[in-house]
C-alpha cells in the first residue's frame, strides 16, 4: 500500500521540464514577427488554418492540468458515471459540428462577442458589445483560468514543494512570454506538440498504475471488491434509491439540462476562434468533429484508468485532486517522471496560451478597439493587446490566490452559464430575440447563481441548476416579448448573411423577395446530430467497456458507434455536395 505524501523531483527530471521549457519557448517566438504583423495575424493567425491543426488545438485547450485532477476527484467520489458532468457537453459540441460551424464561418467574426452588432441594432446592441467584452475577458475567462493554474499550483506543490504564489508565478512566466510573443500562431503551434507530449504522459501514467495493480483484470476485480460491491465501475448512475434519488437527478440535470443550457451552447469562444481561423466551412466542420471524437471517445480513459487504480493504491487522501500528480511522482521512475511533469505543463501551457489569447481578444477587438481607441495603427493595437495580456494575468493570479477546488470550481463555472445558453441558441433561430434579452439573461444568471451559492450551499446541484435555468429563461423571455426588437433592416442583413432561417424568421422573411428566401432544412442537421451523438457516445463507451473486461458490451456499442457513424458520414457528405 502506498502512502500519499510530497516528493521532489529528482535532478533528471528538472532538466527535462527545463528542456521542454526551451523548446516550447523557442518554438512561440520563432512566430513573433507574422503574429505582430496585425490583429488578424495576431488573433486568427490569417484565417488560413486547415481542420488538423484547428481540431488539435481544440483539443489541447481543452485538455488542461487541471483535467486529470478533476477526473480522478470525480471518479474517486463517485466513480465512473460522474464523468457525465462533462460528457453530456458532447450534445453541444455536435450541435457545433452540424450546425453552427457553417453559421459562425459565414458571420465572418473575429471573436463570439462581435456577432453582437452584426446580430443587434441601435446603442443596447453596443453596449451588449462592451458589457459581454468585459464580462468575458476579466471575469469568465478569470474563472477559468484560475481553475487551470490552481491545477498547476497543486501538481507542483506535490512534486517540488512550491507555495502557492511561486507556483502560479513560475508556472504562467513562460506561457505569458509567448503569448505576448507569437500571437494565435504561437498557441496553435505549440497546442499541437503540447497535446501529443501531454497525451502520452497521460498514456504512461495509466499503464504503470494499471500494472501496479496487477493488470486490467485485476484492476476490475479489485475496484468492484471496495466496500462489498463497489459503484465506482458503473457507467450510469444506480437506480437503487429510485427515479427521485439524488444521483439519478442529477444525472438527469446533466443530460436534460446543463448540455444546452451552458452560456458555450452554439460554440463558445475558443471553439469560434478555431472555426473562425479555418480555411473554409468544410474545415471548420471537420476540425469540429475531429475535437468531439478526440475529446470525449479517446481522451476519457488514460485518466479514468489511473484514477480507478488510485482507489486501490490511495485509499485514503486528504485531497482528490492532488492524488494524480502524487501518482505521477511515486510511481514514475527519473526521467519518465520528468517527462510527465513535462506534460503536466504542456496541458496548462496549452490552455493559458489560449485563453489569455482569447481574453484580450475580448478586450481589445471588442472593448478597446469598439470603444476606447476606435482609429489608431496596427503596431498600437499589438502593442495595446501585449498589455492587456500582463493586465489580465495579473487578475487571474490574484483570483487562483483565493481558489480552493478545481472540482467546485467547474461546477460553479456549469450552473453560472447555465442562465444563458438558451438565448445564445435563440438568437440565430427566433429574430424576436434583441440585445435586451442577452442582458437581462447574464444578468439575471450572474445575480440568482450568487445568491444560490451563497445563501443556498445545502441544495442539491440539480436543484441549482434548475432554479438558475428556470428563473433567467423566464426573464429573458418575458424582457424579450415586452421590449422592441433590433431595426428590420438589420435583421434582413444578418438573414442573408448567415442565414439560420426557419419558423422563427418568417415574420424577416415576409419582408424578402422570394428569391432571398431559402427553404429551412431541419431534418438534416438535426438527424446529424443525432447520429453524430450516438456515434462518439457509443464509441465512448465501447472503449471504456473494452478496457474493464466488458467485452460483450463493448462490442454491442461499438457496432452501434460504427453504424451511427456510417450515417453520420453519409448525412454530412451529402450535406457537403447540397451547398
Amino acid at each position: 500500500m502506498l502512502v500519499l505524501y510530497p516528493m521532489h523531483l529528482s535532478q533528471t527530471d528538472i532538466v527535462i521540464i527545463v528542456g521542454y521549457f526551451a523548446a516550447s519557448l523557442a518554438l512561440g517566438l520563432y512566430f513573433t514577427k507574422r503574429a505582430s504583423s496585425s490583429t488578424e495575424e495576431f488573433f486568427l493567425s490569417g484565417r488560413r488554418l486547415p481542420w488538423w491543426l484547428a481540431g488539435t488545438s481544440m483539443v489541447a485547450t481543452t485538455f488542461s492540468s487541471d483535467t486529470p485532477l478533476y477526473i480522478t476527484a470525480l471518479i474517486r467520489s463517485n466513480g465512473i458515471y460522474e464523468n457525465w458532468q462533462w460528457w453530456c457537453f458532447l450534445m453541444t459540441g455536435m450541435l457545433s459540428v452540424t450546425v453552427f460551424a457553417k453559421l459562425w464561418k459565414r458571420a465572418g467574426v473575429m471573436t463570439d462577442v462581435e456577432l453582437t452588432e452584426m446580430r443587434y441594432s441601435g446603442k443596447s446592441a453596443s453596449f451588449l458589445r462592451g458589457l459581454k467584452a468585459i464580462y468575458f475577458s476579466m471575469f469568465l475567462h478569470t474563472i477559468i483560468k484560475a481553475q487551470i493554474i490552481l491545477a498547476m499550483v497543486k501538481i507542483l506543490d506535490v512534486g517540488l514543494g512550491w507555495g502557492k504564489w511561486t507556483a502560479i508565478l513560475i508556472s504562467s512566466s513562460v506561457t505569458i512570454v509567448y503569448s505576448l510573443s507569437a500571437g494565435y500562431w504561437g498557441v496553435i503551434i505549440t497546442d499541437f506538440f503540447q497535446f501529443i507530449l501531454a497525451m502520452t504522459g497521460s498514456i504512461i501514467l495509466a499503464v504503470i498504475s494499471v500494472q501496479k495493480v496487477g493488470g486490467l483484470a485485476a484492476l476490475t476485480e479489485k475496484v468492484a471488491a471496495i466496500g462489498g460491491g463497489s459503484h465506482y465501475l458503473d457507467f450510469f448512475p444506480s437506480f437503487e434509491t429510485g427515479l427521485m434519488g439524488i444521483p439519478v437527478l442529477t444525472f438527469f440535470a446533466y443530460m436534460g439540462l446543463s448540455w444546452w443550457a451552458k452560456y458555450s451552447s452554439d460554440g463558445g469562444g475558443v471553439v469560434v476562434q478555431r472555426m473562425a481561423s479555418c480555411k473554409s466551412e468544410k474545415d471548420a466542420i471537420g476540425a469540429t468533429l475531429f475535437f468531439n471524437i478526440a475529446n470525449y471517445a479517446l481522451r476519457s480513459w488514460p485518466w479514468i484508468l489511473a484514477a480507478l487504480a488510485s482507489l486501490i493504491l490511495y485509499p485514503q487522501a486528504n485531497d482528490n485532486e492532488a492524488v494524480y500528480p502524487t501518482m505521477a511522482v511515486q510511481l514514475l521512475p527519473n526521467g519518465l517522471r520528468g517527462l510527465m511533469f513535462a506534460s503536466f505543463f504542456a496541458a496548462f501551457m496549452s490552455s493559458i496560451a489560449t485563453y489569455l489569447n482569447l481574453s484580450s481578444a475580448y478586450f481589445i477587438k471588442d472593448f478597446y478597439m469598439r470603444f476606447i481607441v476606435t482609429n489608431a495603427t496596427e503596431r498600437h493595437y499589438i502593442v495595446a493587446t501585449r498589455l492587456s495580456i500582463l493586465g489580465l494575468s495579473v487578475l487571474t493570479a490574484i483570483v487562483t490566490y483565493f481558489s480552493e477546488s478545481i472540482v467546485g470550481t467547474f461546477k460553479f463555472l456549469v450552473a453560472f452559464g447555465s442562465g444563458t445558453g438558451l438565448v445564445f441558441l435563440m438568437r440565430w433561430y427566433w429574430w424576436r430575440v434583441n440585445p435586451w434579452s442577452e442582458i437581462s439573461a447574464m444578468l439575471t444568471s450572474t445575480v440568482v447563481s450568487a445568491v444560490i451559492f451563497i445563501y443556498l450551499p445545502q441544495l442539491p446541484y440539480f436543484e441549482k441548476l434548475f432554479l438558475i435555468i428556470f428563473l433567467s429563461t423566464a426573464v429573458w423571455v418575458a424582457v424579450t416579448l415586452l421590449s422592441r426588437p433590433s431595426d428590420e433592416g438589420k435583421l434582413i442583413e444578418f438573414y442573408k448573411r448567415v442565414y439560420a432561417g426557419g419558423i422563427g424568421w418568417r415574420a424577416i422573411e415576409k419582408k424578402l423577395p422570394a428569391s432571398n428566401v431559402r427553404a429551412a432544412d431541419y431534418r438534416s442537421p438535426i438527424w446529424e446530430w443525432l447520429t453524430g451523438t450516438v456515434f462518439v457516445y457509443a464509441f465512448t463507451l465501447s472503449v471504456g467497456m473494452a478496457l474493464l473486461q466488458r467485452l460483450t458490451e463493448g462490442i454491442v456499442f461499438a457496432v452501434v458507434g460504427l453504424a451511427a457513424g456510417i450515417l453520420l458520414y453519409k448525412g454530412l457528405r451529402k450535406g457537403d455536395v447540397s451547398q
